[in-house]
């Protein structure tokens, strides 16, 4: 078994808002980066969600699913996946129907919400079915 070691986030005003990183349920790193706040003419908040599949075991998967948690409550306004539930609590759940290969990159798309000023992820998890009949 491979020693888990904590992600590292640098904060750094000038470069970007609100980054969070997590390790997933055993294969996953995620990254969510709040790259737009609300400011004057735009009430939302704007993240990109990515994440990295890490399977020690050469897994595949064919469907994820997403777990956000936020410190306040929020209203998804868009999001690049249909399936998200959870809008106008501080949980969202967003399912994904990607093929991932045991060690890959994926770019999870933009999410949009509307919250109160303040809004930060508190954590992050992905997880994936273990499936694929292509391995």
């Amino acid at each position: 078994m491979k020693e888990y070691v904590r992600p590292v986030v640098l904060e750094n005003e000038d470069l970007a808002e609100g980054v969070y990183a997590a390790s997933g349920d055993r294969c996953y790193e995620v990254t969510v980066n709040i790259h737009q706040k609300p400011e004057t003419g735009r009430g939302n908040y704007r993240m990109q969600l990515n994440a990295t599949h890490n399977a020690e075991d050469q897994h595949h998967s064919t469907a994820q699913r997403l777990t956000l948690v936020f410190n306040l409550p929020v209203e998804v306004v868009s999001c690049d996946q249909s399936e998200v539930s959870g809008s106008g609590t501080n949980t969202l759940n967003i399912s994904y129907s990607y093929h991932n290969n045991p060690s890959e990159n994926i770019g999870l798309g933009n999410l949009t919400v509307v919250a109160d000023a303040g809004l930060a992820v508190t954590s992050a998890k992905l997880w994936c079915n273990e499936t694929c009949n292509q391995h």
